[in-house]
């Protein structure tokens, strides 16, 4: 098996392995102490297995929001 992504906590690495498992792609997450949850992919869904990685990354930065901008004004928020 081939490592294909590496995942800080066990729930980032179990939401990749349900689109693979959706995608009939056979996986194995391992945890590794130094590492995190290594999840593993057969040589012949490697490629496919990518597709589905960087999907799911380009998908996660419609979430992302520019915090740092100079026009943030967060007295907006404040309790009144």
């Amino acid at each position: 098996m081939i490592l294909l992504s590496t995942f800080e906590n066990e729930m980032e690495a179990q939401l990749l392995a349900s689109q693979l498992r959706e995608a009939g792609i056979d996986h194995k997450i391992e945890e590794n102490k130094a590492d995190g949850f290594q999840l593993f992919v057969f040589e012949d869904d490697v490629e496919e297995a990518k597709e589905i990685l960087e999907a799911r990354a380009s998908s996660d930065d419609d979430y992302l929001v520019d915090l740092g901008g100079d026009d943030l004004d967060l007295d907006e928020f404040a309790d009144e």
